[in-house]
């Protein structure tokens, strides 16, 4: 193997991946997996129990925009426009991005899982990297676990009692 020689161009070293951290709730709900999927895919009636979230508009089609009216702080609601990531089976998920990926990139998932029959696991999680994920969770990371608490918590009482 030869030395490079001087004003060779060494290869370039690969950056490591920038640092994840993920804002989440998740909540065991005492409903069937389907109801609560019906629930949570009626965005005409989010603001029925969804204190964080109570309105969204999207056709869910990978790629199409999704608005969202989000309860961040106090009682203000702010809009934000994302992009639809995922609609499988019982999964959501929708991200944005501001300018490239690694100044900012978040992606908010949300998943059932059937327990058994009549029980089912709801996670919600938004996941951020790049440069400014330390500014936007120490600015929105306590609201956020907050706003998703009670949209978890919110699911769960809409489906124990019926609302679909």
């Amino acid at each position: 193997m030869s030395r490079p020689h001087p004003g060779d161009r060494l290869p370039a070293v690969p950056t490591p991946a920038p640092q994840t951290h993920c804002v989440r709730a998740e909540v065991e709900i005492d409903a069937p997996i389907e109801r609560v999927w019906r629930i949570l895919c009626d965005f005409d009636r989010y603001a029925d129990w969804n204190p964080f979230t109570p309105r969204v508009e999207t056709s869910l089609a990978i790629g199409d925009p999704v608005t969202l009216r989000v309860r961040l702080l106090g009682e203000r609601l702010m809009t934000r426009v994302e992009t639809v990531t995922r609609n499988q089976p019982h999964t959501l998920g929708w991200e944005m991005q501001m300018g490239a990926p690694f100044v900012l990139h978040a992606e908010r998932v949300q998943v059932l899982t059937e327990i058994d029959e009549g029980r089912t696991h709801y996670r919600t999680e938004d996941c951020f990297r790049g440069w400014l994920r330390p500014l936007v969770l120490a600015l929105f990371g306590g609201a956020m676990e907050r706003g998703f608490r009670d949209c978890a918590y919110g699911l769960k009482k809409a489906a124990e009692s019926g609302l679909d």
